[in-house]
């Protein structure tokens, strides 16, 4: 084993960056405990004079020339929670609305065709989506169509399955736009119809 020399280094400091240093933990220790004391009731020596954001925190104060006062933060957190009750029914109404199956068919009735109604998962663009399952043609008729009248059935029939999902889920959200124009009507607001 071999001893290696332990060395010492000795740092001297200067007494300016002394008095630097001490400056600045006396600022460090004067701002927070500053801090600790914005959060403590202050107590005025003016009696009856509240600020503002006190008087109208949870519900607002009454308005110049008879005006109605506007929501205050209780009103807003009601709000806030009706508005997640309203996405957990749509999200519950999407998850029906995915599990049937939508039947169209062209105007002749040769052409059947199935789709599923698949939920939007983007919030910034809210537009389902139609997913087909299956098409069924009669045979007869398939055997002697033409590929124009073989279009024209299959789009008819397309165009119909996507009616069909659509009134499905114009049906099912009735009960959600129901639920919505409750909350507008009880927080004050004008029901859109």
């Amino acid at each position: 084993l071999v001893n290696t020399p332990t060395v010492y280094t000795i740092v001297l400091f200067h007494p300016d960056q002394i008095l630097f240093a001490m400056k600045l933990l006396s600022l460090s220790l004067f701002l927070a405990i500053e801090s600790i004391t914005a959060f403590a009731p202050h107590h005025s020596s003016r009696q009856g004079h509240a600020s503002s954001s006190q008087l109208h925190l949870f519900g607002g104060g009454a308005k110049k020339d008879g005006e109605k006062k506007g929501p205050g933060m209780l009103d807003q957190l009601a709000m806030l929670k009706k508005a997640q009750e309203m996405a957990q029914k749509k999200n519950k109404l999407d998850q029906e609305l995915a599990a049937v199956d939508f039947k169209g068919s062209s105007s002749n009735g040769k052409v059947e065709t199935v789709f599923k109604y698949i939920p939007s998962k983007n919030p910034m663009d809210p537009t389902p989506e139609y997913e087909p399952v299956s098409f069924e043609f009669d045979d007869e008729w398939y055997a002697g169509a033409s590929t124009e009248d073989l279009s024209a059935a299959v789009k008819e029939s397309i165009m119909d399955a996507i009616a069909t999902v659509n009134k499905g889920v114009e049906e099912k959200y009735m009960v959600l736009r129901g639920d919505i124009q409750e909350t507008f009507g009880a927080l004050g607001g004008s029901p859109q119809s």
